[in-house]
């Protein structure tokens, strides 16, 4: 991931309208602390910033790849004949 935590907040903040209180509750921690994350005053932890990487992916529908990573080919699932 090229950006941090605090980016990462800011861009899902203005994507989705949603207040500090609504992120907050989106990602299951307190309102403080993602003022604090917004301002870069804090560190958070790991299952934090992975809330925060997995709803930015959804709600902004960007999903961060380097340049050497290649795409994927989707298969569909079901059995196999």
């Amino acid at each position: 991931m090229d950006k941090d935590p605090s980016t990462l907040l800011r861009e899902l903040k203005s994507a989705t309208g949603w207040s500090e209180t609504r992120l907050a509750s989106e990602l299951k921690t307190s309102q403080p602390t993602v003022n604090r994350i917004l301002n870069g005053q804090a560190r958070c932890l790991s299952t934090t910033l992975g809330a925060i990487a997995g709803l930015h992916a959804q709600q902004c529908g960007r999903v961060e790849r380097r340049s050497s990573d290649k795409p994927v080919p989707l298969i569909a699932a079901g059995p196999i004949s």
